[in-house]
């Protein structure tokens, strides 16, 4: 159930309470949520209730890609108040505007516009800004102020001294219980993947983690670097290391370095986990998709490759890449030409990543924030209401190891919600997965609900009855319809035309479609031919079309779906209205 701001802005529950415990709070705090339960929502009806009050609002992000998210959703949840944009190539100012969106960089610059009258500051992934040159933007400027964040830690001491001080209140909004009572987050299942090193592997880690310790230990106690937290300790051997001291402690903090780069190495490029994703690579073709985090740049390149040599549709998704690039791959993943991406940190924060079935920690992060980062991008709620598969490999007595305490935090919240949490050897990990996967409910072939079995015929002449298609039409523009069919008035018209066409359209009919479908990518064609019966053959359902492309239904749900859109967002959905029109006129 949902409610509404003062603005209109529709809410969830957890963002309703979270709204209104902000507004207690004098309008300045931080509200903490996971991934994919809705901060941007909530941060829209926080700039909404303040324009319904007279006040300004400066949205800042971290990145390019955030700017333009924030952009779009503001644009169509509130298309009647004026957004402009400053980073990436535009310099808009208050100037017209009454909600400005800026990346950081931009908002911190000395040629930023200061606001003239009451602000709101929304400050998106807020624990960003709890760096020392970042702080620069928590000024007085601001009457008002909310950050947002999955979680709101770091691993220096920049919430202690700069955002807590600024915020002065942290709201709990929504973490994976409240996510999962609320179906906000889909249902989860948790694998462990116990992964030994190879005898060589095994000796390297040992010498190496033991040097760390041995290091760690020295810097800590004979040259006064912080012991806790980690960042700060990290911060303190970087500066040693840039130095000449005759003490020793330069020397200390370089081979502290460089020990630590090799252990992260090997974790991050273990031949058994390439292995064990080798073996789940069988069960990833025939699947949904899927997200593989890795910590390297080379170890993303490494392991698609593994994929595509098992047949997967894999691509690296690395900081390496141009932008045109990376929303092409995103594009490519959310419409099933790719099926897999696997990426370092560049997919854990900033990027809006299309729903996922599985995901693969192929090297885990001892930050907790990272992690359920990382978590968020898989468990969002399914259309057709499957449970999230996600996979976590280890290297077996690491530092990577629950048994050594790692993850801990982040494992009881998740294990808290996941319905079946198993640990298993590589050998075990594509059986289960295959049989998680296929207990997975599906979404109903929404297309063609025949009443007996299909006719073993192909032919035109085995095509359904008028009463079926008519039947079909209607589920597509029903209200109650399942989430897999296209719904939405100029989408659904899309879809009657496509059924019409291939039951009784005149050769002149066919033309005009298949002229449409041209701007389309092949495999969308295909499964739209497919779908409609438009090839001559009877309509098939999504199982049916999953089978003869090689794919799952539900990567034939979202190709469908995308095809559709995309038509009706183009002049193709114009020629297809007429198309209907002269046949209705028939």
């Amino acid at each position: 159930m949902t409610t509404v701001t003062p603005a209109g802005t529709p809410l969830r529950a957890w963002q309703r309470e979270a709204f209104d415990a902000w507004v207690a709070a004098d309008r300045s705090a931080v509200v903490e949520a996971v991934t994919g339960s809705g901060k941007t929502t909530l941060g829209i009806a926080a700039a909404a209730d303040a324009v319904a009050r007279g006040l300004d609002v400066l949205i800042v992000v971290p990145g390019i890609e955030l700017l333009d998210q924030w952009h779009r959703s503001i644009r169509r949840v509130l298309p009647d108040i004026p957004v402009g944009r400053r980073g990436g190539g535009y310099a808009d100012s208050f100037d017209g505007k009454r909600i400005l969106v800026s990346t950081v960089q931009s908002a911190i610059s000395r040629s930023a516009p200061r606001p003239v009258a009451p602000t709101l500051l929304v400050a998106d992934e807020v624990h960003r800004y709890g760096a020392l040159t970042f702080s620069r933007l928590l000024t007085d400027d601001f009457t008002e102020r909310i950050g947002l964040t999955a979680t709101f830690e770091r691993s220096d001491d920049g919430v202690e001294r700069h955002l807590m001080p600024y915020f002065r209140t942290v709201i709990n909004g929504c973490d994976y219980e409240r996510g999962h009572a609320d179906g906000i987050l889909a249902p989860v299942r948790v694998m462990l993947v116990a992964v030994p090193f190879d005898e060589f592997e095994a000796a390297e880690y040992q010498e190496y983690d033991e040097l760390a310790r041995k290091l760690r230990g020295d810097l800590t106690e004979k040259f006064g670097c912080a012991g806790e937290p980690f960042g700060e300790f990290m911060r303190d051997v970087q500066l040693l290391s840039g130095g000449e001291s005759a003490e020793g402690s330069t020397w200390a903090a370089r081979k502290y370095l460089y020990a630590f780069s090799k252990r992260r190495s090997l974790l991050a490029e273990c031949r058994g986990k390439l292995e064990a994703l080798r073996g789940l690579g069988t069960v990833l073709k025939e699947t949904g998709q899927a997200l593989t985090f890795s910590e390297t740049k080379d170890s993303s390149r490494a392991a698609a490759e593994v994929l595509l040599e098992e047949g997967v549709l894999a691509a690296p998704f690395t900081s390496d890449l141009k932008r045109a690039d990376r929303a092409r791959l995103l594009t490519e993943f959310k419409n099933g030409t790719v099926t897999t991406l696997v990426a370092p940190k560049v997919l854990d924060e900033g990027v809006d990543v299309p729903e996922a079935d599985v995901g693969i920690i192929l090297a885990s992060s001892k930050s907790r924030r990272q992690m359920i980062q990382r978590m968020g991008r898989v468990i969002r709620p399914k259309s057709d209401g499957r449970p999230a598969s996600f996979l976590v490999m280890f290297a077996e007595n690491s530092s990577e190891d629950p048994r050594n305490g790692a993850h801990g935090t982040f494992l009881e919240q998740l294990t808290g919600i996941a319905s079946e949490v198993v640990t298993v050897g590589p050998g075990d990990a594509p059986a289960l997965l295959r049989e998680w996967m296929q207990a997975a409910p599906q979404g109903p072939d929404t297309l063609l609900p025949l009443a007996e079995p299909p006719r073993p015929s192909e032919s035109r002449v085995d095509s359904p009855t008028a009463e079926e298609v008519v039947a079909i039409a209607q589920r597509l523009v029903d209200d109650d319809a399942p989430e897999d069919v296209v719904t939405g008035s100029e989408h659904a018209e899309i879809g009657r035309v496509l059924l019409e066409v291939g039951e009784r359209g005149t050769v002149d009919d066919f033309d005009t479609v298949l002229a449409c479908l041209s701007i389309l990518e092949p495999r969308q064609v295909s499964v739209l031919v497919m779908r409609f019966g438009l090839g001559g053959e009877r309509p098939k359902r999504q199982a049916e079309v999953g089978a003869r492309l090689g794919v799952s239904s539900s990567q034939v749900s979202r190709i469908e779906r995308t095809a559709i859109e995309y038509l009706g967002d183009t002049v193709a959905g114009e020629l297809l209205s007429d198309v209907m029109v002269r046949m209705e006129a028939v």
